[in-house]
């Protein structure tokens, strides 16, 4: 469910590619889906998510370890977004193309 669709392209928006803030976005998406019977990460159910990092005493802010936070966007309207990168997609093995 991370991989299909829009999500990878989702995820990279909200996290800036900062792999500290997709960990606790997916954790604390885990858990509200858990919580809220969805058991499934949607764009909508990760829409009402806050990243937050306080409470994370292992954090130096002066030595740069809290990075900027992204804004939840503000609907998950589909408009104006490219098409997904098709480019590195795993087609198969070059031999199997059908001729």
């Amino acid at each position: 469910m991370l991989t299909a669709g829009h999500m990878p392209e989702y995820l990279y928006e909200r996290t800036n590619g900062v792999v500290g803030l997709l960990e606790r976005l997916i954790e604390d998406g885990c858990q509200e889906a858990i919580d809220s019977g969805a058991e499934c990460l949607t764009e909508q159910l990760l829409d009402g998510i806050a990243i937050t990092l306080t409470g994370d005493p292992g954090r130096d802010a002066g030595a740069g370890e809290i990075p900027e936070i992204p804004e939840r966007p503000a609907s998950s309207a589909k408009t104006g977004r490219r098409s997904r990168n098709t480019v590195f997609d795993d087609r198969g093995p070059a031999g199997q193309t059908g001729t």
